[in-house]
């Protein structure tokens, strides 16, 4: 297969990366684009899930070489990273391209090693369009490719589209203080970047559980990601704390189906100086689209959906203040399943497949038409030159 759109990756399709499958397999199906070529070693064993999960696009996906990638008419990746990767060789192989700058890949802002990425990547004759996820992305960008390079803000990030199909989400079997035996499911849902995960707010959530539980509430923890009872304080070890490791997104989803509230208390500039996580993070946009009640940060100010107190609690990473917050509604008959289903029905909004997907499908055909358009008007040049 020759000709249209590529995408190019470093993790597709591995389990845990439940935004890149939905795009990608998205894309897939409706044949906006040809194939995807991914980076990722061994191939063999992600393929093998993902054929069964994607029967009718699996063979689309392959091992990456220069001379597939060639053929192509428009390339597009994901990540500052990623597209600093390729960029050389985009530009070798006179091949246009079109990237997503979400927040983690190495976009970490006024860092200078992460900023001269970004200026090699944004300068690039190739670049085609850059869509942006967060608006302080969006600021940066737009100060280096000025008018010359189309800047597309899609606010969110991609989810599957079984959480946005009728009924999931919809519940009313919450954590209830006036019925005996009802416990709290708090969960906690990251990749493990750093020593104890402190960038996303780990600690932060073990002390939480423990403040809930001197206070008074039958509460559980769950963690789903890298993180391992090694990673708790000795002091905490008491806790009741489940670890399940890195979930598929149905084995998510199954998860999530029965949690209560997510707790997402991340730092910036701790990964690295100008490092930041989006608002939500993607699995906290997917647990509120199963109907999970969000309590999250965002120190940087990012947040263009949700409503502190009405459908999302916005709160410091302190955790202090989280207990206390947390205590306000489920003391509360009745108020926890209020804030959970209002913010299902604001994610189900922000995180639609008109919202997220048509857009970007519409960004990447537009992106193919313009390049299919300057290919025909050298052509013609050409042949009036003969």
């Amino acid at each position: 297969m020759s000709g249209g759109i590529v995408v190019v990756d470093d993790y597709f399709p591995s389990v845990g990366t439940g935004f890149r499958l939905a795009e990608f397999s998205w894309l897939l199906r409706r044949g906006v684009v040809s194939e995807v070529l991914t980076t990722v070693t061994p191939l063999d064993e992600r393929i093998a899930w993902y054929s069964a999960a994607q029967p009718l696009v699996w063979q689309r996906v392959r091992q990456y070489d220069d001379e597939r990638l060639a053929a192509h008419e428009l390339a597009y990746v994901l990540f500052l990273n990623n597209a600093h990767h390729h960029v050389d060789t985009f530009e070798r192989l006179g091949l246009p391209f079109v990237v997503t700058l979400y927040p983690g890949g190495g976009l970490y802002l006024d860092e200078p090693e992460a900023e001269a990425k970004l200026e090699r990547v944004l300068t690039s004759p190739m670049l085609r369009h850059v869509v942006t996820t967060q608006g302080i992305v969006t600021e940066r960008v737009r100060r280096t490719v000025g008018e010359d390079v189309p800047v597309t803000e899609i606010v969110g990030v991609v989810v599957d589209p079984e959480y946005l199909a009728p009924g999931p989400g919809h519940r009313d079997d919450y954590f209830d203080p006036m019925t005996d035996g009802s416990e709290l499911d708090l969960c906690f849902v990251a990749h493990r970047y750093t020593p104890g995960g402190a960038d996303k707010g780990f600690p932060e959530f073990v002390q939480t559980l423990r403040g809930l539980r001197d206070r008074g509430i039958p509460v559980r923890g769950h963690v789903v990601g890298g993180f391992s009872a090694e990673d708790l304080p000795d002091d905490a070890r008491d806790l009741p704390i489940t670890f399940l490791g890195t979930l598929p997104t149905v084995e998510l989803r199954q998860f999530f189906a029965s949690m209560d509230v997510i707790v997402s208390p991340t730092r910036p500039d701790t990964l690295a100086p100008g490092a930041f996580d989006g608002f939500p993070t993607g699995a906290t946009v997917e647990a509120a689209l199963s109907g999970v009640a969000i309590v999250a940060s965002d120190a940087r100010g990012q947040n263009t959906l949700f409503r502190d107190g009405r459908d999302a609690l916005i709160v410091p990473p302190d955790p202090e203040h989280i207990v206390e917050r947390l205590l306000s509604v489920v003391q509360r008959p009745g108020e926890l399943r209020r804030l959970a289903q209002a913010g299902l029905a604001t994610a189900r909004r922000g995180y639609s497949v008109d919202r997220q997907l048509w857009q970007r499908r519409t960004v990447l055909e537009s992106a193919l038409e313009q390049v299919r358009a300057a290919n025909a008007a050298v052509g013609d040049d050409a042949a009036l030159a003969v």
